[in-house]
């Protein structure tokens, strides 16, 4: 109720300011649109609008002074999201030539802001980004499967830069929390210094909820300067797990206040979905399915709330190792996002749509598919052996994967648990590097476990197994059953206890 005596004395005030108009209409445009700061930018660009319109069609000049008081407001706006609506002001008045600017020259300045900002916006799908690792590999930063990604744009001779790097590496080593993904992205073309500056800032990271991938594009071949608005450094994005742009133009404290929230809010959902499905023990595929379409029901009438639980609902039970769980995770895709498109990112509904078509393959609670591989000395051994240990534990890996190195870690350090309950641990590497494969199995001695390959191409493990990424983990039972897939060796750890 309040905005409108402002509009109105605003309104006032552009129409009869005649000699000081300019002055005073600048310091009205601003004072109103201070009191929209709090709102959604889909509720600020109505505002705007509406502002704009109010001036009336019969002044285009003092609608385009007051379009350009607002579209410099929001450029210049200390709240994130806001880009969005300069972009918006510039599309719907000026770009359209709907208005014009007093100035020509300000065309291709404001062109230019659109084009390096319109496709990186809060909210957005985040572009596509292919670049090469330390090592010369070409990483995809929307494939990573983690439920959060932070893209960080940093130049080595930046002094802001300087002084945040050290404080995100700070947060990254002492990060508690969903699993994410810090793509730390150089934006110069020395790769001498790039590498020391890596061993100097990032080195020591070690944290089983962090991957720390390092890129660059020295030719600028990718056009991440436009996609991303990397017009200057830092710059520093969050994206969540449908690769949607969730935080922009953040520091480091802004960037661990963000996850925070979002943890928190994680943690909330898992807990509410453990005091849910506890009821349930023995908890069955039917209860599983009513629990969804309850969650379902309760939320359809508001789609961003609806996507959200279903977001997390669907994460819970496709991370779970109770088999009735991750039947629910199926249930709910092929329910609640492959038949409705439209309710999910791009990105989002084709990795589901994906995910299911491999679910079906060894599915937990199944035997698994039985491949004939090569150790070590070139002879063909099986992926298993059925009742010669209790329990098998498989590792598709590669060498120069930073999570698979991780999970091989983890893995040491529960080799005496392991041990104990005659645990066989299988490492079945996927990649082709034979030299690479043979120093590393070297490394691992003296070790029971097994190391495999499939240099021959004979097994066809790859469509068999879904490995189109690693690491990837399989528990198997006595008989070769599988009791859990896709698991990490840190849910491992909590797993044992109850085998």
């Amino acid at each position: 109720m309040k905005r409108f005596p402002v509009l109105f004395a605003l309104l006032l005030v552009c129409w009869t300011a005649n000699a000081q108009e300019t002055v005073v209409t600048h310091s009205s445009v601003t004072a109103y649109l201070q009191t929209l700061l709090e709102k959604p930018v889909g509720a600020i660009n109505q505002s705007v609008d509406r502002l704009i319109d109010s001036v009336g069609a019969q002044n285009p000049d003092l609608q385009s002074k007051v379009a350009g008081i607002a579209f410099d407001f929001f450029t210049d706006s200390p709240v994130m999201g806001h880009e969005s609506v300069a972009v918006h002001i510039a599309d719907n008045w000026f770009l359209n030539q709907r208005l014009k600017l007093e100035n020509e020259q300000l065309y291709p300045l404001i062109q230019t802001y659109v084009t390096f900002n319109r496709q990186s916006l809060v909210g957005a799908d985040a572009p596509s980004l292919a670049m090469e690792t330390v090592d010369s590999l070409r990483v995809e930063i929307r494939d990573a499967e983690t439920p959060y990604k932070v893209l960080f744009f940093y130049d080595t001779d930046c002094s802001t830069c300087r002084r945040e790097a050290p404080l995100l590496a700070v947060l990254l080593r002492n990060y508690q929390g969903e699993p994410l993904t810090f793509f730390a992205i150089y934006t110069q073309s020395d790769h001498q210094a790039w590498e020391a500056y890596i061993q100097e800032v990032f080195s020591a990271i070690d944290n089983p909820s962090v991957r720390v991938v390092h890129l660059w594009d020295p030719e600028a071949a990718t056009g991440y300067h436009q996609k991303y608005a990397v017009l200057s450094t830092p710059m520093l994005f969050l994206l969540d797990n449908q690769n949607r742009i969730t935080g922009r133009r953040l520091d480091s404290q802004a960037l661990a206040q963000m996850l925070d929230i979002e943890n928190s809010q994680a943690l909330q959902y898992k807990q509410l979905f453990d005091n849910v499905f506890n009821t349930f023990e023995p908890l069955t595929a039917p209860d599983v399915e009513g629990i969804i379409d309850t969650f379902a029901e309760k939320t359809r009438q508001n789609k961003n709330l609806f996507t959200e639980v279903m977001t997390h609902l669907f994460n819970y039970l496709r991370t779970s190792d109770r088999l009735a769980k991750q039947q629910g995770a199926i249930y709910l895709a092929e329910k609640y996002i492959a038949a409705e498109p439209d309710y999910w990112s791009e990105e989002f509904f084709n990795r589901t749509v994906h995910a299911l078509a491999q679910a079906h393959l060894n599915p937990v609670g199944s035997k698994a598919t039985q491949l004939e591989l090569q150790n070590k000395c070139g002879k063909t051994r099986k992926l298993y052996n059925a009742k010669k240990h209790w329990y098998t534990l498989i590792l598709f890996h590669l060498i120069d994967c930073e999570q698979c190195q991780k999970e091989i870690a983890e893995l040491n350090r529960l080799k005496p648990e392991m041990f104990d309950m005659d645990m066989h641990v299988v490492m079945v590497y996927v990649g082709e590097d034979q030299a690479k494969w043979k120093q590393f199995v070297r490394s691992q001695r003296p070790s029971r476990w097994t190391f495999l390959n499939d240099f021959k191409h004979t097994s066809n493990m790859r469509m068999l197994y879904d490995l189109e990424y690693v690491p990837h983990l399989y528990l198997l039972d006595e008989e070769g059953v599988i009791i859990a897939k896709d698991i990490r060796a840190s849910e491992l750890k909590e797993l044992l206890p109850n085998l």
